[in-house]
């Protein structure tokens, strides 16, 4: 049960299928034995309104025993039971009913607002850690998944250095596995240490419970480096960036780290 409209101070509650205590209501207009629920329900009125409002669910239902016993009815017996019991008192129940529509608008955002908010974020992220396309890629992927939308994106991206204008991918690979392959005998650490003098990489930094200092910190390509490389977001935390250099590449980038050490 939760708890939507305070009338008078007095709460009416909910059942679990959003109707409302008819006994609550009857105490926001006095609880006066001329106004009793059930007296209301018997009008042949009241009949011919809950059978009409039978196709849209169940109008009204009843607990018995336990403290949330009592009649709950949906939203148009509402209104028709606080017409029935005074001009005055009907107007103060639409009136808390649009002050809690309104409070609810007000302080949800709607699914529309939050889709293009997740938009927002995604280009920002991407633009501040250089992400590559196909990172860029699966993230709106799932964005849509999301949404709901039909599958509009593409399936794949072009990965290529910054200065490419054929329009096809490059092998990518790790600074390891690339390291190891060319038998050069520094570790990927000291490499990005290199590259950063040279503006190629920066070390970013996060949140973290882990971390050093709460902070944890992660290697990332800068706008140049693009050239050498692609930022993908790392399978560990998809908050951080994962470097991984075009093969075609490296050895022009293997020359410049020469010239550091």
């Amino acid at each position: 049960m939760n708890q939507l409209l305070v009338i008078d101070q007095v709460s009416v509650r909910r059942d679990q299928d959003g109707r409302y205590c008819l006994n609550d209501l009857h105490k926001a207009a006095g609880a006066a034995r001329r106004n009793d629920p059930h007296d209301w329900l018997r009008l042949k009125q009241t009949a011919e309104l809950v059978e009409e409002l039978s196709d849209t669910g169940i109008p009204v239902t009843t607990i018995r025993g336990g403290k949330v016993q009592g009649t709950y009815v949906c939203k148009e017996l509402v209104y028709a039971y606080a017409m029935w019991i005074s001009p005055s008192f009907h107007l103060k129940v639409i009136r808390t009913f649009d002050s809690v529509t309104s409070q609810v608008q007000n302080s949800a955002p709607s699914f529309s607002d939050r889709i293009q908010a997740g938009v927002i974020l995604l280009e920002s992220a991407a633009k501040t850690l250089n992400l590559s396309n196909s990172s860029k890629l699966g993230a709106y992927q799932k964005l849509q998944q999301v949404a709901g939308l039909p599958d509009l994106m593409p399936h794949y991206a072009i990965d290529a250095p910054a200065d490419a204008v054929d329009g096809s991918s490059r092998p990518t690979q790790s600074l390891s596995q690339l390291l190891k392959s060319h038998n050069i005998r520094i570790t990927a650490s000291q490499a990005y240490q290199h590259m950063a003098k040279l503006g190629i990489t920066e070390q970013k930094t996060r949140p973290s419970r882990s971390g050093t200092n709460g902070v944890k910190r992660f290697w990332s390509l800068t706008a140049k480096g693009c050239m050498y490389g692609k930022n993908i977001t790392s399978p560990m935390n998809p908050r951080e960036t994962q470097p991984h250099f075009f093969e075609s590449r490296f050895p022009e980038l293997l020359r410049l780290l020469e010239a550091t050490r």
